[in-house]
């Protein structure tokens, strides 16, 4: 028979909330119907007893009422007497019928009829006078106070019922109560345990993932020890390469005819762009290793100097004008990753810039920290590509034009640089130029 098994631990909590909650839910269910339950049946012997308290109270006053107008009709006669006498008798009956449909079982209900016969004849003037000063209006009033002295009791006896019937739906909540919490914590300690001790199958994956987790961190440092051992390896040989086309280029060892010239400045370019590469894997690699620094205030105005100056030849060729900040800005920065930002988005904008076109590098502060902007004319970025141009190695399907070759690694690096200072580095509109790169550090 095959055993039901969740399949992962996030199933195990998901079941374990389920059916803990459920013995809740009965709970709050049960609770809810016998708290509406006791609403409803205070409210309806409130309600009754205000009504037969009422009415009791009402049958003393009418008597006395009917007592009074009785002798009033013996001593004037008057006819609208009689109307108005026997309009209350009428009353009081209808408020008897409907006092005994709500206490039927009282005694007194026998001497009230009587009573009332006896009261319905002395609608005869005559009879009037006679009994006017008859001692049955005593007994009638003494009947009526009975009644009311029953009613209460009555009252009393269904309070007393209904403060009963909240006891034991009290009691019947807490046992409820009791058993679904202790139900509740059985269940969260058996899904605890479930929890705490996950079956072997959940155990050996999880070393594995140890094991694998160790693994790709151990490969990540051969990774990062052979992008540091290879680019110094290759510093070495690259420094007598460029050594020795210097040495051919200035004809110390005898005069070299032009294509012989021209080979030794293909040499030159290259290895300039070799160490460029060298130097960018170098600075990816020392990023990647997330080296701790602090941040102290950057003067701005001299990295813009040496960036122009180290990029004057390109510039020149392609007859681009730089218009820098004329304010001496500071930022809250490392001078090292703020002067590959620099770099790198300076590079970019003299490689992708149109010939003849313009270059703004702006700077300042706000509420939210410093920023700086690199723009230039040229091509936009397509949108498909604004995003991919910052991964490694990607380049887009812009060409670049001039003497600077790129490695696909600059914007990668800005951006690594700017995660790394706390900031962000993103591609904006801008309204003057047509490509626009916004750093901003808080």
């Amino acid at each position: 028979m095959t055993k039901v098994r969740p399949r992962s631990l996030l199933q195990v909590v998901l079941m374990g909330f389920v059916l803990v909650l459920m013995p809740l839910g009965g709970m709050i269910w049960h609770d809810s119907q016998a708290l509406e339950h006791l609403s409803q049946l205070t409210s309806d012997e409130l309600e009754r007893a205000v009504r037969d308290t009422r009415r009791a109270t009402l049958f003393t006053t009418q008597a006395i009422d009917l007592e009074r107008t009785l002798r009033r009709y013996a001593v004037l006669g008057d006819d609208r007497i009689l109307a108005s006498y026997q309009q209350q008798l009428a009353s009081y009956r209808s408020l008897l019928a409907a006092h005994q449909s709500s206490i039927p079982d009282a005694e007194v209900y026998t001497g009230l009829e009587q009573a009332l016969t006896w009261l319905d004849s002395m609608q005869d003037l005559t009879r009037a006078k006679a009994e006017s000063t008859s001692p049955k209006f005593d007994e009638f009033n003494q009947f009526n106070q009975q009644l009311e002295i029953i009613t209460r009791n009555q009252v009393d006896e269904h309070v007393s019922r209904v403060r009963a019937t909240i006891a034991d739906l009290m009691t019947e909540i807490w046992w409820v109560s009791g058993f679904v919490a202790v139900l509740s914590l059985l269940l969260v300690l058996l899904f605890t345990y479930l929890i705490i001790h996950p079956p072997a199958e959940l155990v050996l994956l999880g070393e594995r993932i140890g094991w694998l987790h160790d693994k790709l961190k151990e490969l990540e440092q051969q990774k990062y020890q052979f992008l540091r051992h290879v680019s110094h390896e290759l510093k070495t040989p690259l420094a007598v390469l460029r050594e020795g086309a210097d040495l051919l280029s200035e004809q110390l060892v005898g005069p070299l005819t032009p294509d012989q010239q021209e080979i030794c400045q293909m040499l030159e370019e290259n290895s300039r762009r070799l160490q460029t590469l060298i130097e960018r894997l170098l600075d990816f690699n020392r990023l990647s290793q997330q080296e701790v620094f602090n941040l102290t205030p950057v003067a701005l105005a001299p990295l813009l100097s040496e960036l122009s100056a180290e990029y004057r030849l390109a510039l020149e060729s392609k007859q681009i004008s730089v218009h820098l900040p004329t304010d001496p800005i500071m930022l809250q920065a490392e001078s090292y990753r703020l002067r590959l930002i620099l770099d790198n988005l300076f590079s970019n904008a003299v490689s992708y810039g149109a010939k003849g076109g313009q270059i703004w590098i702006r700077a300042g502060q706000d509420v939210d920290g410093g920023w700086l902007e690199v723009a230039n004319e040229g091509p936009s970025i397509p949108v498909a590509e604004r995003e991919r141009i910052f991964e490694p190695f990607e380049q887009g399907s812009l060409v670049r034009q001039g003497l600077l070759n790129g490695s696909g690694m600059g914007l990668s690096i800005a951006r690594e640089s700017a995660m790394s200072l706390g900031g962000e580095l993103v591609l904006v509109e801008d309204e003057q130029a047509d490509v626009c790169f916004r750093l901003t550090l808080k």
